[in-house]
């Protein structure tokens, strides 16, 4: 027989997986060395130039094309960095930061700052040693930034920016593939 405390802590715990998007999900994806693309439908997270200062917007997606080497980071659990994949030799690459309210491409030589750690938490992942150019390494990801423990979401067309909001359960516009590129 249940307890009335058992019960409480049940309903409780239940309102918060439905609440949070992370809680539900299934997995981490293993990106560490992947050039990867971050897609919602047709539109992929991306910038314009290679620049510090460079806003992070959303693009037509090149599944084949990377944008971002994923880095392993210490920020969050299951998280890391993501560097321009114009500059992978450079210690001091770029970065999509929050800064502000906003997200751009900002150069630091050591990325731990809370600001750029993002959290990848999907209900399918993939090895990615399996998935061929193009594939996809996981799908139905919330990403979480490690600062304000809120999610992506991609602008609603090419061109417009990429926040990060509150999370919400069954938002399109946060929730992602990762293509390997």
């Amino acid at each position: 027989m249940f307890s009335v405390t058992s019960i409480v802590a049940s309903l409780v715990l239940a309102g918060v997986a439905s609440a949070n998007p992370v809680a539900r999900a299934a997995c981490n994806p293993a990106l560490a060395g992947l050039g990867i693309s971050i897609a919602s439908g047709s539109l992929e997270i991306g910038y314009g130039s290679s620049v510090a200062g460079a806003a992070i917007i959303s693009q037509t997606l090149s599944a084949t094309g990377a944008e971002y080497i994923a880095e392993a980071s210490t920020i969050t659990n299951g998280g890391f960095v993501l560097k321009d994949v114009n500059q992978p030799n450079q210690a001091a690459g770029l970065f999509p930061t929050w800064v502000n309210g906003v997200i751009e491409l900002e150069t630091l030589v050591t990325p731990q700052d809370g600001t750029q750690g993002w959290g990848f938490v999907c209900s399918t992942c993939n090895d990615p040693s399996t998935v061929a150019e193009g594939g996809v390494v996981a799908s139905s990801c919330t990403v979480v930034n490690g600062f304000t423990g809120q999610c992506l979401q991609i602008g609603s067309a090419a061109g417009s920016a990429v926040t990060i909001a509150n999370c919400v359960s069954g938002s399109s516009a946060q929730s992602f593939a990762v293509y390997k590129a």
